[in-house]
């Protein structure tokens, strides 16, 4: 049997059995009032004791069920809006986040930009190193970025190993002085990744809606995109902008 579905049997029949047990207490429990309090149907007061018992029983599983499937609820909804390995925001959120800005920018003018970065050789650290050390690059690149830009700003990865900032009300030279101190953080950083520490870079492309044309965040991704594209064909560890 496949390990997974061996897991799923055996996650089923761990539920199964509290589900029983829920069951066989709640008699059992009745059972021992009954027996502290020594009461017997005939007694004048065993309606009331079993009123209450069922109220009270009723109350608690009901608030422990709503508790497990609220975190349930967060949970899972996390699940769907952030990448597991880096904490960040996934593709999906960073394209409603960008479409939510994009409005505003429509209703109000205030300017958006949009960062798009790329690891720089970034296959050649898995080839070398393995997939664990570049996941753990990935994950520092991930804690570095949340760090150096605004509160007000959205980092997301959106690729392998391209992430994405969205930066609200930003100016075309506040975006590329913003790019240009994160590839400083990251080009200064030594990036654990177990078995010794290495050097990493990043290459950064830049658009904004004040310097361009820009009907959509489709546009906007493509313009940072292209951005992107030149930094790498320019020689890397470097930022380009749109304009």
């Amino acid at each position: 049997m496949p390990e997974r579905s061996h897991r799923r049997l055996v996650h089923l029949a761990f539920r199964m059995l509290q589900g029983a047990a829920l069951g066989a207490g709640a008699p059992l429990g009745w059972l021992v009032i009954r027996t502290l309090l020594d009461l017997s149907p005939s007694h004048p007061d065993y309606d009331f004791w079993l009123f209450l018992y069922i109220s009270v029983g009723s109350i608690l599983v009901f608030t422990g069920m709503g508790g497990w499937v609220g975190r349930e609820e967060l949970r899972l909804e996390r699940l769907s809006l952030v990448d597991p390995l880096t904490g960040l925001y996934n593709r999906r959120s960073f394209e409603t986040a960008l479409e939510k800005e994009m409005a505003r920018w429509r209703r109000r003018e205030a300017p958006v930009a949009l960062l798009m970065l790329d690891l720089d050789h970034f296959k050649l650290v898995n080839d070398t190193w393995g997939h664990q050390a570049g996941d753990r690059v990935l994950q520092t690149l991930a804690r570095l970025l949340s760090s150096t830009v605004r509160i007000e700003d959205l980092p997301a990865r959106v690729g392998g190993e391209e992430f994405a900032v969205i930066m609200p009300e930003v100016t075309g030279d506040e975006a590329y002085q913003a790019a240009e101190r994160l590839r400083l953080v990251v080009a200064g950083h030594l990036f654990d990744i177990g078995v010794e520490s290495i050097e990493v870079r990043v290459s950064i492309g830049v658009a904004c809606t004040e310097m361009q044309n820009v009907a959509d965040g489709a546009t906007l991704v493509r313009l940072a995109d292209e951005a992107l594209y030149r930094a790498k064909q320019r020689g890397r560890d470097r930022v380009e902008t749109a304009w």
